[in-house]
């Protein structure tokens, strides 16, 4: 009877050991991903060839199988990037990039001094001086608009697309906002906006000086990573989440913790669990880490067009991006597009609760699910809601990962590609 006791302790202390080595590895590439030396995971100093690297040295020892050895689908890309360190005042008060401003990403290089003019609500609402305003050589301007001088959201947004289009002719565009949220461009334009914190300007400030460099990469080589787990069938279910982040803002860099190294864990974490499985899964598991998400879904569109699995082959991509949090719910993005698939989910999760609360959505672009979409392959997108303000900031860091779902959505997904 002590020999059974301690058998059952025995197992139930591995299962609890497996499980913990399956979170210590998520933590362990995350912090890995997210750290300096990947630049971001972005095209300044070639950070996203860095993670490739080390993300295919990972499925190598993971054992998965490939179509080239290093598991590369290459392709090419233009991106406009920022290398040099970035200086933005305001009456030669220098602020802070990444927290007090940035620049769109579409911007080329601008350096120099200007005028800040000033859009103000009686501008905005009087025809004649607003015709009169339209009228001024504003081509060595900055405009920049009252925000709360206008107090008005539906009269600020329609001043900020009137200056988004530059349709004054001025030299560049300065918008006011909460909250500053970095991106990616493929393209550039001829003149500069710069998104400032609300706190760090007033309407009395007159001269803005700027010296930001610009570096357009064209022809630039990135890649997708595919590897895959044949399965009893030639039909497939992609795993996937995009490995690429916001790179650098000037000497400033986006570590993309939760956006998307999170969403690579999940992927490399369900390539361990089926490539330790004893028999085949029913359908052969592929696992595909794209680039170029943050530019536009650059990466996952490349795939669709040149699939290594035939798409009517593929019965299911599950998408994983910014898994790490969850305090409110997940979200199945795109799931009222597959109701079928959906109704798996939930009556997984009525049984086994592995999550606490989720919600279907419809159609969206939003992720690299979005182009098999479009090609007809049931997609979905999974995503955790709930702290995270840190989306597209410098502060997007590993250290502020709760993980309040992830081993939710990793046995709900484990479930559903073993039942499906």
């Amino acid at each position: 009877m002590l020999k059974r006791i301690s058998l059952l302790l025995c197992l139930g202390l591995w299962a609890i050991t497996i499980c913990a080595q399956d979170m210590n590895y998520t933590k362990q590439l995350v912090n890995k991903l997210s750290s300096p030396e990947f630049h971001g995971r972005g095209y300044v100093n070639s950070g996203d060839s860095i993670a490739a690297a080390y993300l295919s040295k990972e499925m190598k020892e993971i054992g998965l199988n490939g179509f080239t050895e290093n598991y590369y689908q290459a392709y090419t890309i233009s991106i406009n990037t920022y290398p040099e360190k970035t200086t933005l005042k305001l009456d030669g008060k220098e602020l802070e990039p990444a927290s007090e401003y940035i620049v769109n990403p579409n911007a080329k290089t601008c350096v120099g001094e200007s005028e800040l003019t000033w859009i103000t609500k009686d501008i905005l609402t009087n025809s004649r001086a607003l015709a009169g305003f339209m009228k001024k050589d504003l081509s060595n301007s900055f405009l920049a608009i009252d925000s709360t001088g206008l107090n008005n959201k539906d009269l600020y947004n329609f001043a900020q697309t009137m200056m988004k289009k530059n349709v004054f002719d001025a030299k560049g565009v300065v918008l006011i906002n909460g909250k500053l949220k970095f991106s990616a461009r493929t393209k550039t334009v001829d003149y500069p906006t710069f998104m400032l914190k609300s706190d760090v300007i007033t309407p009395d400030v007159k001269k803005i000086s700027y010296d930001i460099k610009s570096e357009f990469l064209e022809k630039y080589q990135t890649q997708n990573l595919i590897a895959y787990i044949p399965g009893k069938s030639d039909s497939c279910i992609v795993l996937s989440a995009h490995y690429d982040h916001l790179g650098h803002f000037g000497d400033k860099i986006y570590p993309g913790a939760n956006d998307n190294a999170s969403g690579v864990a999940m992927v490399m974490n369900l390539a361990k669990h089926f490539k330790s499985l004893k028999k085949k899964p029913r359908y052969t598991m592929v696992l595909a880490l794209f680039s170029g998400e943050e530019a536009g879904l650059l990466g996952s569109n490349h795939y669709v067009e040149h699939p290594l699995f035939p798409l009517e082959k593929t019965k299911m991509v599950l998408n994983f991006d910014m898994v790490a949090t969850g305090s409110e719910a997940i979200y199945v993005i795109n799931g009222k597009m597959v109701p079928t698939e959906m109704e798996k989910f939930k009556a997984i999760n009525k049984k086994k609760a592995y999550v606490f609360k989720m919600h279907g959505t419809g159609e969206s672009s939003s992720s690299d699910h979005a182009p098999f979409h479009k090609k007809g392959v049931k997609a979905v997108f999974f995503y955790t809601h709930g702290d995270n303000a840190d989306y597209h900031e410098t502060t997007d860091t590993s250290d502020k990962l709760p993980y309040t779902q992830f081993e939710g959505i990793f046995k709900l997904v484990r479930d559903y590609a073993e039942m499906k």
